[in-house]
C-alpha cells in the first residue's frame, strides 16, 4: 500500500504542473523563452452533454466499455494548422484546441514520428496539467500515439524541433476526445466517488494483504480514447518481466493508442483523488477469444521503476476459486476492491460470482481480474453481470483455465513447461516498513468540561527507502472487525476482541410476546424507556424512542417492509435506520401461521436497555428444514447495540449488520458463514470525547510523526475507556485510553459549584482535622497536601 504521491516531485516551473506518461523532465520552450500566448486556436463543434448521458443510460452494461468522452475526428498537422516560430535553438510549433464545456481533452495521433532531440508537450491553458516532454523514445513501429487527458476545455500542443535534425518530424492529430464526464480532474462536488457507495478504496488498512495485487491493476483508456476498461499485468513462467497485460476481449479496439493508467487510487481509505500521471502508452494485441472473453496484450513502453508495479500470478488449473476478490475501476473511479465470501460457481467457460458481500463492480470494471481469495492468483477477467450497490446479484468472469488452451498459454508459458499455477512478482523488490511507537497507554484525569492533550510518537524503523502508510482512529474496541463506517460506527465480536464477551440477557420471565400479522410483516410500534441515539451526527439528531420488529430477523425505526429476500447492507430494500440481527426468510409464529411456523419473539424494556428475543424461530421451511435460530438484539441508551446468538441450529443465508439509510451502514455477514453458538457481535460509535490528529499519513524510513491525542470531558463524571487504533502496512497497535472525570471543581470544597468564603472555612477545617481532606478540591498547588499555602491560593482566587 504505497504512497503514490511521493513521485510527484518534478516541478517544471512555479505553476501547478504535473508530468504524465513515459517522458523526460523538460520545460516547454515557450514557457522558458517567455513567448507570447497569442497562438492560433481551433474551436470544435459543441456537443450536447445531456444527450450523451441519455445514450449512456441505454448502454450501462459491463460487457460494453464505459464511455466517458465523445470523439471528434479532425485532421490537424504541422503543415495545415497552428504556427511555427523560429528560436535560437530551432523552431517551435503550437496549436490551441477548444472544445467548449469539456471536462478534459485527450488526443489521438494518426501519425507520430519525431527525430532525436525533438520534444512534444501538451498542456491546458492554466498550465495545471503538462504532459511531456515526449521524445523519439515514444516512437512506435506502427507510428501512432496518444496522450492522456488535460484538464478543462482548452488544450495546447507544443512541438519543438532543434536545428540540424536527421529528419523533420511528422505529427498528425486524428481525433480529439471531449470528456463529458468529469473522470480525471473532478471538482470538489464529485468527492472522487462516482462509483456506488458500497465500493471499497483499495488503500484501506484492512486490505493491506492485497497491496501487491493492487499494484498490478490499471485503468485503460480504450475504444479510440473515449472509453474505459480495467486490466492487469500478469507474470509469465520465465518471470522475465515481459509486460503482458490481461483484459477482456470486449474491451478491444485501437490497442496501439491505448493508455494504461497505473496507481490511480486514493492514498488512504477516504475518497480523495489519486495520481493520474503514472501511465504508459501503446500496446500490441497478442491473442484474444470471445469464447472466454479474454485478450492478452504486450505494453509497448517500458514501465518506469517509480510506478512500483506488480506482475500478478494466475491459476489455469480450473480449480474452483474460493472467496473471490475483484480489483477494478468502477465507472472510471479511483481503484476499488470487492469481496465474495463464498466460492465462485462454474458456468462453462466462465466463473460466476453469485453476489458480492463487500463491494461490487460497475461498467468500467470490465476486463478487471478476479483473484482467488486464498492464493491471490488471477482466475478470470470480468465479462459482464448485473451486480451493483443496489442489485446484489451476479457477475461473470471469463476463466483463465478456458483461455489457457485458446492461446493464453503460448505467452504465459512459452516454453510449454506444463505449469498451470504461478505466483506474482514485483518489478522491483520493495523494502519493508515497520511501525514503532512510544506509548503503551494514555490516562486523562479530568474535571467537568475540560480539554487535555497528550501525544503518541510513531516512526518507521523499517528497511531503507521503505514507506509506512498509516491510519489512526479512536475506537470503542481493542480489535475492531471493521469501521468506522460513514456514520462513525465500528463493530467487533467475541471471537476477535478479548474485551467483548457473550452475555445473554434472560427475559424469559419478564418478556412480552410480540404479535406478527404475517411472517413478513411487523406488528405494533413499541415505545422505548429512553432515547436511542443511533447514527447521530452534526446534521441529524437520529435519536429514536420507538421501534418495530420485523419477523425476518431485523428491527426498524422508520418504515416496515416485507423484504424476506435479504441483500447486502446497507440496502435500498429497507427504508431508513435498521438493525439486522439475522435478516433472512424467517417464519415465527404469526396470525397467519402455516404448519412450519415456529418460535415466538419477546421483548422487554427498561431505562437501561431494550431486549428483542427471537426464541427458536424457524427459517421458511423450503430448503431449510429443521432450521431454528435463538438470538437477541439489545440496544442501549448510549447507542450501543449487542446481538447475542445463543443457538444456531441448521444453515442460514443471512445478512447481519446495521444501517442508517440505504447509503450508510456496516455489514458483518451476507450469505456467508460466521455465526456460532454463544457468540456476540457488538456495534458502537466512535468515542466523541477522544480525537486524533493527524488521522493518516506516510512515513519514509527513519521518519517519525507526533500524533496529538485530545480528550474532552462534559458535565457527567465517571470513567470512560476507548482505544487509539493505529493500522499500517508495517504492523498495527491498539493503545488503551482512560478518561477519569471526577467532576470536582478545584477550590469548591463544599461542592455547591461556587467558590467563596464558605470554601475557605471548610479548607481550614480540613487542615485542623475537623473535615475529611479532599485533594481534588482543596489541593490548590497540586503538591499532594492541604495546608496554609492552599488557603492563601484559594483566598487569592476569590479576591481575583
Amino acid at each position: 500500500m504505497k504512497n503514490l504521491f511521493r513521485n510527484i516531485c518534478l516541478i517544471l516551473f512555479s505553476l501547478n504542473v504535473v508530468l504524465t506518461q513515459v517522458s523526460i523532465k523538460t520545460t516547454p520552450k515557450s514557457i522558458s523563452l517567455n513567448l507570447s500566448n497569442n497562438i492560433p486556436n481551433i474551436t470544435l463543434p459543441e456537443l450536447d452533454h445531456d444527450m450523451l448521458l441519455l445514450e449512456d443510460l441505454e448502454e450501462m452494461d459491463k460487457n460494453m466499455p464505459y464511455r466517458f468522452g465523445s470523439p471528434i475526428d479532425v485532421n490537424l498537422n504541422l503543415d495545415n494548422s497552428g504556427m511555427w516560430e523560429e528560436v535560437s535553438e530551432g523552431r517551435i510549433w503550437r496549436l490551441s484546441i477548444t472544445s467548449k464545456h469539456a471536462y478534459s481533452i485527450n488526443l489521438l495521433y494518426d501519425k507520430f514520428i519525431i527525430p532525436k532531440g525533438a520534444e512534444l508537450h501538451v498542456y491546458d491553458k492554466e498550465n495545471s496539467t503538462v504532459l511531456g516532454a515526449f521524445t523519439d523514445r515514444n516512437n512506435k513501429s506502427y507510428e501512432t500515439f496518444s496522450t492522456a487527458p488535460t484538464k478543462g476545455d482548452v488544450t495546447i500542443i507544443e512541438y519543438f524541433e532543434p536545428h540540424n535534425v536527421e529528419f523533420n518530424g511528422v505529427i498528425q492529430i486524428g481525433r480529439v476526445v471531449h470528456a463529458y464526464k468529469d473522470v480525471f480532474y473532478p471538482n470538489e462536488s464529485r468527492d472522487y466517488g462516482d462509483s456506488g457507495s458500497c465500493n471499497n478504496n483499495v488503500n484501506c488498512p484492512e486490505f493491506v494483504d492485497w497491496e501487491a495485487e493492487i499494484r498490478s491493476v490499471a485503468m485503460i483508456l480504450s475504444g479510440g480514447g473515449f472509453r474505459l476498461c480495467t486490466g492487469s499485468l500478469v507474470n509469465n513462467v520465465r518471470q522475465d518481466l515481459t509486460p503482458y497485460f490481461l483484459t477482456a476481449n470486449h474491451c478491444l479496439g485501437g490497442e496501439s493508442n491505448w493508455i494504461f493508467m497505473f496507481n490511480y487510487e486514493s492514498p488512504g481509505c477516504n475518497n480523495q483523488n489519486g495520481p493520474t500521471y503514472m501511465t504508459v502508452q501503446g500496446s500490441t494485441l497478442l491473442d484474444n477469444s470471445s469464447s472466454s472473453d479474454y485478450a492478452i496484450l504486450r505494453l509497448e513502453e517500458e514501465i518506469p521503476d517509480t510506478y512500483e508495479v506488480h506482475f500478478a500470478g494466475w491459476d489455469a488449473s480450473g480449480s474452483t476459486p474460493s472467496t473471490p476478490v475483484g480489483i477494478h475501476h468502477p465507472s472510471g473511479d479511483i481503484k476499488k476492491i470487492s469481496f465474495d465470501y463464498n466460492n465462485a460457481s462454474n458456468a462453462g467457460n466462465y466463473w460466476d460470482v453469485n453476489n458480492w458481500e463487500d463491494g461490487t463492480t460497475e461498467p468500467g470494471s470490465s476486463g478487471s481480474p478476479l483473484f482467488d481469495g486464498n492464493t491471490h492468483r488471477i482466475v478470470g477477467q470480468l465479462y459482464g453481470g448485473t451486480a451493483s450497490c443496489t442489485s446484489i446479484t451476479y457477475d461473470t468472469y471469463g476463466k483463465v483455465s478456458s483461455s489457457w488452451n485458446l492461446g493464453l498459454k503460448n505467452y504465459l508459458d512459452p516454453d510449454n513447461t506444463g505449469i498451470t499455477v504461478l505466483d506474482g512478482m514485483d518489478a522491483i523488490d520493495l523494502p519493508d516498513p515497520e511501525l514503532a511507537y512510544d506509548t503503551e497507554e494514555l490516562f486523562f484525569d479530568m474535571n467537568f468540561n475540560e480539554t487535555q492533550t497528550d501525544i503518541v510518537n510513531i516512526s518507521n524503523v523499517g528497511e531503507p527507502d521503505s514507506e509506512l502508510n498509516y491510519t489512526i482512529n479512536s475506537s470503542p474496541f481493542n480489535v475492531a472487525g471493521d469501521g468506522p463506517d460513514d456514520g462513525n460506527y465500528f463493530w467487533t465480536n467475541s471471537d476477535i476482541d478479548s474485551n467483548t464477551e457473550y452475555e445473554w440477557i434472560d427475559i424469559s420471565d419478564i418478556g412480552n410476546i410480540y404479535t406478527f400479522p404475517t411472517n413478513d410483516q411487523a406488528g405494533e410500534v413499541l415505545t422505548l424507556d429512553f432515547n436511542f441515539p443511533f447514527y447521530v451526527d452534526d446534521f441529524s439528531n437520529n435519536s429514536y424512542n420507538e421501534l418495530f420488529i420485523n419477523p425476518n430477523g431485523w428491527v426498524g425505526f422508520d418504515n416496515d417492509v416485507a423484504a424476506w429476500d435479504n441483500t447486502g447492507i446497507p440496502t435500498n430494500q429497507i427504508s431508513g435506520a435498521a438493525i439486522f440481527g439475522l435478516w433472512d426468510d424467517l417464519n415465527p409464529v404469526n396470525e397467519n401461521c402455516n404448519q412450519y411456523c415456529s418460535g415466538n419473539v419477546y421483548y422487554h424494556s427498561n431505562s437501561e436497555r431494550f431486549v428483542i428475543w427471537f426464541n427458536e424461530v424457524a427459517h421458511w421451511w423450503t430448503y431449510f428444514e429443521n432450521t431454528f435460530y435463538d438470538f437477541q438484539i439489545v440496544i442501549y441508551p448510549t447507542g450501543k447495540v449487542d446481538i447475542n446468538y445463543r443457538n444456531i441450529d441448521g444453515n442460514y443465508d443471512a445478512s447481519v449488520g446495521i444501517q442508517k439509510n440505504s447509503n450508510v451502514g456496516s455489514q458483518v455477514i451476507f450469505g456467508a458463514d460466521g455465526l456460532s453458538n454463544n457468540f456476540n457481535i457488538t456495534f458502537e460509535s466512535a468515542p466523541e470525547w477522544l480525537t486524533t490528529n493527524p488521522n493518516q499519513g506516510t512515513l519514509l524510513d527513519n521518519q517519525n510523526q507526533t500524533i496529538t491525542i485530545t480528550s474532552e470531558s462534559d458535565d457527567i463524571d465517571g470513567i470512560y475507556s476507548a482505544f487509539i487504533n493505529i493500522t499500517s502496512n508495517g504492523g498495527s497497535v491498539s493503545i488503551p485510553v482512560i478518561m477519569d472525570v471526577n467532576g470536582s471543581l478545584l477550590g469548591d470544597t463544599n461542592g455547591d459549584t461556587n467558590i467563596n468564603v464558605l470554601d475557605v472555612i471548610i479548607m481550614v477545617n480540613m487542615i485542623l482535622g475537623e473535615a475529611e481532606i479532599n485533594l481534588n478540591t482543596a489541593d490548590m498547588n497540586s503538591d499532594g497536601l492541604v495546608n496554609v499555602s492552599d488557603v492563601v491560593l484559594l483566598i487569592n482566587s476569590i479576591l481575583g
